[in-house]
């Protein structure tokens, strides 16, 4: 069962920094476009609500893969609503 743990620690890092990454795309495609008119700020904004409540628990309880992972998403989801913000069209 210890290799188990072990195993599912190094999985748990690793789809956290995975999951971090698939942000990218989305603001790549903001930066390209130079537009971010489809994309729901409201909802990234939850998703990191979400993301520092996670990285708080990882951090208060020393979970190493925990904040690994939420430290990833947080940059990647930041990434978006930076890019977003600074690409939103102002209404006439």
């Amino acid at each position: 069962m210890e290799t188990f743990d072990s195993v599912l620690k190094v999985l748990v890092g690793a789809v956290g920094v995975g999951s971090g990454a698939a942000y990218v795309p989305q603001a790549v495609r903001i930066w390209k476009r130079r537009s971010s008119d489809d994309v729901s700020v409201v909802t990234y904004l939850l998703f990191l609500l979400g993301q520092v409540i996670w990285l708080t628990y990882g951090v208060r309880f020393g979970l190493l893969e925990i904040v690994l992972g939420m430290s990833a998403n947080l940059a990647g989801n930041l990434a978006v609503l930076v890019s977003a913000l600074r690409f939103r069209t102002r209404p006439a």
